[in-house]
């Protein structure tokens, strides 16, 4: 999806006792003001029918905070990358890397998960894998598995790139940090199935990250393979949230999951989830797929139960219960959220 920046003419008019050729343009400009106001306040009118007083209070305070981030490229880099000829890994700005970080802290907060800080080692490694992954340019790959050295790519460059992209959320395609947070956590583009592992990761037990972009490539390191533990305390993750979601983390096909800190289930007694999803604000059942556990320990997590719901059913403003039952070690769940729209004019989420 490309984004369009549409910039308009103002045309300066000087008049010398005609006063009525510039009559009608402002009543005309007054005119349009004043129907794009009656027709913003009537679309936040249907919107906030949706909400009770406290609710439209949490949704109109996330926006602020929201747009107080922002989701900007501008300025992106400290020094630029080096792909052809001489190879430079290069350095983002820190406002780049910092509001990547705000947007992963906006959405802990959220969850009810501790805040996390840039790491300037793993800032460093991070944007080794994410230059070697931009220099390679044959798409994603932990470890760099199946991709081919450049030759302008030295070998210990490409082993440090390779070791960063084997401890990191890979994503390609978008680059402005809302998205690329939004991506992950959303999990929609996720090529190794519907697991979430991207989205537990960064909800997971972790207390700093590592931030590197060259151009459609991100590489956000999560954890250290040589000190692979839980840094925090996890509790049990429920997405989407009880209570409000954001509408662009699920909009675009996003796996629904239940995960669980202390319980490592695979479904080896034949136990299988039962999981259903009811919209009430449109009075019906919703549709639901690839019900599936994983216990890969993604973000520190044991066990995780997903689903997804059939896409063209979840709508901005609605109203879901979902209920988890039959899992494993586990007391059943039953619990409610809406989606709302956060309001961010993003690329892609």
């Amino acid at each position: 999806m490309k984004l369009i920046k549409i910039m308009s003419a103002v045309m300066l008019a000087t008049t010398i006792g005609v006063t009525t050729t510039l009559t009608t343009p402002n009543v005309s400009a007054q005119a349009k003001t004043t129907k794009a106001k009656k027709k913003t306040k009537k679309k936040k009118k249907s919107e906030r029918k949706y909400y009770t007083a406290t609710q439209w209070a949490q949704v109109t305070s996330y926006r602020k905070k929201a747009k107080k981030i922002g989701n900007s490229t501008k300025g992106m880099y400290a020094q630029k990358a080096k792909l052809k000829k001489h190879f430079r890994a290069g350095k983002l700005s820190a406002g780049y890397t910092a509001q990547t970080v705000n947007w992963i802290n906006f959405y802990r907060d959220m969850f009810g998960l501790n805040a996390v800080t840039a790491d300037s080692t793993w800032n460093k490694s991070a944007q080794m894998g994410a230059a070697t992954l931009a220099a390679a340019d044959k798409g994603l790959s932990h470890g760099l598995v199946g991709l081919k050295r450049p030759s302008v790519v030295s070998k210990a460059n490409w082993k440090l790139g390779a070791a960063a992209t084997d401890q990191s959320n890979l994503s390609e395609g978008i680059t402005s940090p809302y998205d690329v947070v939004t991506g992950y956590i959303s999990d929609d583009g996720n090529q190794m199935g519907f697991n979430p592992g991207h989205r537990s990761w960064v909800l997971g037990a972790i207390n700093k990250v590592g931030v590197g972009q060259v151009g459609k490539y991100n590489d956000l390191r999560v954890f250290d393979t040589a000190n692979n533990q839980a840094t925090t305390t996890l509790k049990k993750l429920m997405f989407p949230r009880a209570g409000l979601m954001p509408y662009g983390l699920v909009k675009e096909g996003a796996p629904w999951a239940i995960s669980y800190p202390d319980d490592h289930y695979v479904g080896s007694t034949g136990i299988k989830p039962k999981v259903s999803v009811h919209d009430n604000t449109a009075k019906k059942k919703v549709k639901i797929s690839h019900v599936g556990t994983g216990d890969e320990a993604y973000g520190y997590y044991g066990t995780t139960i997903f689903f997804v719901p059939k896409k063209s059913q979840v709508k901005v403003n609605h109203s879901y219960t979902i209920k988890v039952s039959n899992v494993e070690n586990q007391v059943d769940i039953s619990y409610k959220t809406r989606l709302f729209d956060l309001k961010v004019q993003g690329d892609f989420y």
